[in-house]
């Protein structure tokens, strides 16, 4: 007679944070579109977990202004108007400058291979047009780099700033420049000499060249559900 099997442990319920984590990246990635409804007892069956622990979750995001609560509604992916979207876009390009100049004056080597690894890794996804893991690159690019400047203030506001750009869902993604050009290869170019101007100067076309891809009339895809919408990328959860 074969040994009789170890009964299986039952799986482990994803904690808080690996739930927001989850919808953060999702909505980031824009696999979770502007409006979409955020029912608790679908996301609550879903992950397996409390509507209690679905709730929090909720307003952690809330509070990243990338969901919106309304009273008898629900929770909502946020959504920008297309005159929001470009006042993001203004602050991002005064932000993103003065990031930039102070980052070039303080680079070291390490640094540098540390982001040309995030660019090698952007047009591999490019190539493979996994948009969703483009998306969430690019805006690490922004975001390590912010994470570099001196001026904390400066990259808290940068990053408050950037997944919000997710919200403006206005273009279609395999149009933007970061595909058809290597602009953060040009921008980290021009860090790594220590060319304050150029690097600033790359850094403002990149931003120009995705804020011309808003369009208020483009359509993105066919309306989902949310079970749907989160069953077709790959978790972050195992």
């Amino acid at each position: 007679m074969s040994a009789a099997q170890p009964p299986r442990q039952p799986k482990a319920k994803p904690s808080e944070d690996l739930i927001y984590t989850e919808l953060y990246n999702s909505i980031l990635e824009r696999q979770l579109p502007p409006e979409t409804k955020l029912g608790e007892n679908l996301l609550a069956e879903h992950y397996g977990v409390s509507r209690t622990i679905i709730r929090q979750v909720l307003q952690r995001l809330a509070h990243d202004r990338l969901v919106k609560l309304e009273p008898n509604r629900g929770a909502f992916v946020a959504s920008l108007s297309l005159e929001e979207a470009g006042q993001i876009y203004e602050a991002w390009r005064l932000i993103e400058a003065a990031i930039v100049r102070d980052v070039t004056q303080t680079i070291t080597r390490k640094q540098i291979a540390a982001l040309k690894k995030l660019v090698a890794e952007e047009r591999q996804a490019c190539e493979k047009q996994d948009i969703p893991r483009l998306t969430r690159l690019s805006a690490q690019f922004h975001m390590q780099l912010a994470d570099l400047c001196r001026n904390k203030f400066l990259t808290k506001f940068l990053k408050e700033l950037v997944p919000q750009t997710a919200l403006a869902f206005f273009y279609e993604v395999r149009s933007m420049p970061i595909c058809t050009k290597d602009e953060h290869g040009e921008i980290l170019d021009a860090i790594s000499s220590g060319d304050e101007t150029a690097a600033v100067a790359a850094a403002m076309r990149h931003l120009d060249g995705i804020e011309k891809a808003l369009n208020a009339r483009s359509s993105i895809r066919k309306p989902l559900g949310l079970i749907d919408l989160l069953n077709t990328r790959i978790p972050s959860i195992s």
